[in-house]
């Protein structure tokens, strides 16, 4: 089969609008997922297939880092609008593209006017797994596809897959395309699976990249010098670090809504909470009997959130019925 090398795949609609929503779809998927939400009329959307998923081929094996570094190329350029001027960058990824927005997040918040992720884990939620217990899950699913998956056929896997993300059988030939062209990439056909496995088993969000604080205090004492300093502006000048120091912690504040479905697996509502540890402003809302891809089977839900959410990032979720705020 001829492939294709470092090229990243998307659908885009919308151009000329002048707010932009990527779209990052989940693990050993791809940009299909976001079927249901395809009419956000007034943004210009992208859908993207994450690198080394669905038509985005790359030589590089698969990393997380290495796919949030393509994914930022990507914003920059499709951020500039005309004349210099630049769209707010919207986010929306579940699970696996929710693990590449929080990457995106802690290392570029200066590109992102809000995010949205669902159904995420992380390293932390798995009561500290180390990298060795991650290889001895690895190598105990490779043991059981040799024993007994390979044995099945195919369509086994792939209805497997299905429950777990919670779609019906009519998803059965996109999620069967979605993994074969996973493992169209390497001659050993489960290397791909399992290492796209193993680097979301151990995630785990990037330190923050903070203000530069002493910038900015430079430049509250060239405003002082201007100003000719008094005693009430000193106290200002402090107040100001201060809040300086604060936004720092907050990683600036960004606009992070985090969701996840209460039919999910436990360990997913606990890495939400972790979430907020890194990023202080997030707001965490549990959704009324979702499953994994919520956004196919409860599109309207989904879409509505979105939207309100993207459109005032102050509203008050709270008066969805399906929505629960965890405090």
């Amino acid at each position: 089969m001829s492939k294709l090398k470092n090229k990243l795949y998307y659908e885009e609609i919308g151009e000329n609008n002048q707010e932009l929503i990527i779209f990052l779809h989940s693990n050993l998927l791809s940009n299909w997922i976001w079927e249901k939400q395809r009419n956000f009329s007034n943004y210009h959307c992208i859908y993207l297939d994450i690198p080394n998923h669905g038509n985005s081929f790359f030589e590089d094996d698969f990393s997380i880092s290495k796919s949030s570094e393509i994914i930022k190329d990507l914003i920059e350029e499709k951020r500039v609008y005309a004349n210099g001027y630049y769209k707010k960058v919207h986010l929306v990824g579940i699970a696996l593209g929710g693990q590449i927005i929080l990457y995106l997040l802690a290392k570029y918040p200066e590109l992102i006017d809000s995010a949205v992720v669902s159904g995420v884990n992380l390293k932390e939620s798995y009561n500290n797994i180390n990298q060795n217990n991650i290889e001895e899950i690895l190598e105990t699913l490779d043991k059981l596809k040799i024993d007994i998956l390979d044995k099945k056929h195919p369509d086994f896997i792939i209805k497997g897959y299905l429950a777990e993300y919670g779609i019906s059988k009519d998803y059965l030939d996109k999620v069967k395309g979605s993994i074969s062209k996973i493992n169209s990439n390497e001659i050993d056909k489960s290397e791909n699976l399992n290492l796209i496995t193993k680097k979301s088993l151990a995630f785990e969000i990037p330190e923050l990249n903070e203000i530069d604080e002493v910038n900015e205090i430079n430049e509250i004492d060239e405003v002082n010098e201007i100003n000719e300093v008094n005693e009430g502006s000193k106290i200002d000048e402090v107040n100001e670090v201060n809040e300086i120091n604060e936004v720092n912690g907050n990683n600036k504040n960004i606009n992070l809504l985090v969701l996840y479905g209460t039919k999910e697996y436990p360990k997913v509502a606990k890495s939400a909470r972790l979430i907020k540890n890194k990023f202080n402003s997030a707001k965490i809302f549990s959704v009324y009997r979702a499953i994994h891809l919520w956004n196919l089977i409860d599109c309207e839900w989904f879409n509505e959130t979105i939207i309100d959410f993207i459109a005032n990032k102050k509203i008050d979720l709270n008066d969805k019925p399906y929505l629960n705020k965890i405090e």
